[in-house]
């Protein structure tokens, strides 16, 4: 994984002693992890880049958890920010 539940909760200021989110929070690092990983197409080597996309993926997911139903969902949506990081990482496909 590319970033630790103590760097998460580091990030989105959660107390490092508290545990009652670790699973939701673990969740989210899968969940980014997985993005990141189906994003990019050149393997990234340890960039700094990387995890701070998925930090800001992580904290993305966790601002809205609680959106509105009606709130609409786009499949291929990743915040600008993410993709600005990602987007070298990713090699550009023909149309």
């Amino acid at each position: 994984m590319v970033v630790t539940l103590e760097e998460v909760k580091e990030h989105l200021r959660y107390e490092s002693t508290d545990t009652s989110n670790d699973f939701y929070l673990n969740g989210l690092i899968l969940a980014a992890d997985k993005v990141i990983k189906n994003y990019v197409t050149v393997t990234p080597s340890d960039d700094p880049a990387i995890a701070h996309a998925a930090l800001l993926l992580i904290g993305y997911y966790d601002e809205h958890r609680n959106a509105d139903k009606d709130m609409p969902i786009n499949g291929n949506y990743l915040p600008a920010p993410v993709q600005a990081l990602l987007y070298p990482y990713r090699d550009p496909t023909a149309a």
